[in-house]
């Protein structure tokens, strides 16, 4: 700490310091001490009042959190708004790592008894981590959390409120132009959770992303008494970060736009850098994650260097690439929002973001993911046509896509601008002070500021980039558009598919009592049915299509893929017989036979361990009078850890007789 923060604390105020440095002392076994933004922190709550911090990401944020719950009384508790699963899962490893003994409360909780009895009677935790939805009506129920909320006795246990990543309230709780609020919970956490407290309980808002405008918001909604509040405004500037902006060529869905990341030739004793590569839609992240992955040489892409890393994997699976990422074992993750707040890889060296953000928050904190150890880390900005040329102020004939109207004027100014990005984001952010550690607003320590400077060389960072400089300055063809399944067709693979989904929900007794899209939901059936058939080679495509994990994968995969390739063979069957009339049911007979044949060998290319059983002695006859032989599926218990029933993989003959189905109604 600076003498002139020391000398400027009350004897009462450098009492709570010297209580914190022990503190966290004692939390950390001697390896942690806290810095002047934790003990500023600290001492706000100390004294009662309401806190906001806008301190740049790897500020210390999270000690800053977790500091004052130490110095709680013995019997209170706090919670922390968190936006995002991942966060949530992070507060719970560091708070308890730090002798805080805590609990993510989402969807995913358990609903055990014995839990919600030691959370009712505070006997095991002494802080929640919570999504703002569960602490008040939320699609028509009342979760469990917000019914402890109306009980005094219980709510008045709380002694701290913490908001994380408190920008969402702007970002996710307000609306943005036509469209409607993406989490109108964060709009409402007065009403849904602090109304409910004790009057002199503090509450904390923390971001690295609060332009004045977004305080204003944050401290209306949260009802903050401006006079009753401490506001610790740090720099948000990271230094050490390199900017550069590059145009698009064509649309977002021109992946080539990424080749740099796998060049070809790819060079002898190339190293990929760590990277994250931002994409906002999940599908197209799955579909980046194939196209990289299949430029690389052979053995190489073995490995699957890249992967993608969204929401809607399993926090198995979100763990699981972290591991991978931080061992080294991957080299990059095509990751959508959900890796831009509290995702936390130090050495991460390149942040690519394929295509503008919706709001400068947005942006500030995806690339506030990259060089998080200090060393130098490029963050690259690909930005669309629109958003680059800035169209809507040059162009009068332009018509803004949906997208663009949904986007913050400062994302296509900063886009667009001339002038240096870091002086940019410094206005942006109204950012003129200067940190404890003398981080001025606009300094960095990396050889170059941005691109808009003199002597700015972007190949010194991407050698292998020339590949897209030139696609972007030259003027090549639009790629073709990939053709789909023709629309009839479309119909009846869908009611094949719905069939072989209700079959399967009404044999598992567990899961028939939950809905049946939790084995395939209508838009996954309408997907499946648009592509064409030889898009599906074997069972992982239709997993990785679909984004589905590797349970659903061991039990479904296969049968979908079954179940397609039945149909498609039906309908060549039909189509065949309708064009040779004049050909002998015995020709037919043998086409059918050696259509059969084929559905087995081209399902037995499975990049699983999973085959088909069929007998080498098995006769031509038999394999046309029955569909492929299923491997009989592993006991399963009855839930999962995280409470959901276990998918039970269906029997035998639901694939069988939607097959036989299928050819019943080739031969009408």
């Amino acid at each position: 700490l600076s003498m002139h923060f020391v000398t400027s604390l009350t004897a009462s105020e450098r009492f709570i310091a010297i209580q914190a440095f022990l503190c966290l002392d004692f939390a950390s076994h001697g390896t942690k001490a806290p810095r002047e933004v934790q003990i500023r922190s600290v001492i706000a709550v100390k004294q009662g009042k309401d806190l906001l911090v806008r301190s740049g990401t790897g500020s210390g944020k999270t000690i800053a959190m977790i500091l004052p719950i130490l110095m709680l009384r013995k019997d209170a508790v706090a919670i922390t708004i968190a936006p995002l699963r991942l966060i949530q899962d992070l507060h719970v490893s560091e708070f308890t790592k730090y002798g805080i003994p805590s609990l993510a409360i989402n969807s995913y909780t358990p609903n055990t008894p014995e839990l919600w009895k030691s959370i009712k009677e505070h006997t095991t935790f002494r802080h929640y981590s919570i999504s703002p939805e569960q602490c008040g009506e939320y699609r028509g129920h009342i979760p469990k959390f917000a019914k402890l909320l109306h009980d005094p006795k219980w709510a008045n246990k709380i002694g701290l409120l913490q908001i994380d990543e408190a920008h969402f309230i702007v970002t996710a709780g307000q609306d943005r132009g036509d469209e409607g609020a993406f989490r109108p919970a964060f709009s409402s956490l007065w009403e849904r959770l602090r109304v409910h407290l004790l009057s002199k309980t503090p509450c904390t808002a923390f971001s690295a992303s609060l332009p004045q405008r977004y305080m204003d918001i944050v401290m209306k909604t949260l009802r903050m008494d401006p006079a009753n509040t401490v506001k610790v405004l740090l720099t948000t500037n990271r230094p050490n970060l390199v900017y550069a902006t590059i145009p698009m060529k064509g649309s977002i869905k021109n992946l080539d736009n990424l080749e740099f990341l796998a060049p070809q030739p790819f060079p002898p004793n190339h190293r990929l850098p760590p990277c994250i590569v931002f994409i906002d839609d999940k599908n197209h992240a799955a579909k980046t994650e194939r196209y990289l992955n299949s430029r690389l040489p052979a053995d190489l892409a073995a490995s699957r260097p890249f992967r993608k890393y969204h929401s809607s994997m399993s926090t198995h699976y979100l763990e699981k690439m972290i591991e991978l990422f931080r061992a080294g074992e991957i080299s990059g993750l095509i990751a959508t929002e959900c890796a831009s707040n509290g995702f936390d890889v130090p050495f991460i060296r390149l942040i690519v973001k394929h295509g503008v953000t919706k709001t400068v928050a947005e942006d500030d904190q995806r690339g506030g993911r990259g060089g998080r150890n200090g060393m130098e880390c490029l963050v690259l900005t690909i930005a669309e046509k629109w958003a680059y040329e800035n169209l809507a102020e040059t162009d009068p004939d332009h018509k803004p896509s949906k997208k663009e109207q949904r986007t913050e004027k400062e994302v296509i100014s900063l886009a667009s601008t001339k002038d240096c990005h870091r002086g940019f984001l410094a206005r942006h952010n109204n950012d003129t002070t200067s940190s404890g550690e003398r981080v001025e607003p606009t300094s960095f320590t990396c050889s170059n500021c941005c691109d808009h400077h003199p002597g700015f060389n972007l190949s010194h960072y991407l050698p292998d980039l020339s590949t897209i400089i030139n696609l972007v300055e030259s003027d090549l063809v639009r790629l073709p558009r990939r053709g789909y399944r023709p629309l009839r067709a479309r119909a009846t693979l869908e009611d094949a598919i719905h069939s072989w989904t209700k079959m399967t929900h009404q044999e598992d007794p567990i899961l028939k009592t939950f809905p049946r899209d939790w084995i395939l939901s209508d838009n996954a059936i309408s997907r499946l049915a648009r592509e064409k058939a030889q898009f599906f080679q074997i069972p992982r495509d239709v997993t990785d299509f679909l984004e589905e994990d590797n349970d659903w994968h061991s039990r479904y995969a296969l049968e979908v893929l079954t179940v397609v390739r039945v149909h498609d063979m039906a309908r060549r069957k039909t189509t065949r017989t309708r064009r040779s009339s004049d050909d002998s049911e015995e020709e037919e007979e043998v086409e059918e036979e050696e259509s059969g044949s084929d559905v087995e060998s081209e399902l037995a290319d499975d990049d699983t361990a999973r085959t088909t059983s069929k007998s080498p002695t098995s006769s031509a006859s038999t394999s046309r009078s029955n569909s492929p032989d299923l491997p009989e599926a592993p006991p399963l218990p009855e839930v999962s850890s995280t409470g959901r029933p276990l998918r039970r993989a269906a029997a035998n003959h639901s694939v069988t007789g939607i097959a036989n189905g299928l050819y019943k109604r080739a031969k009408m």
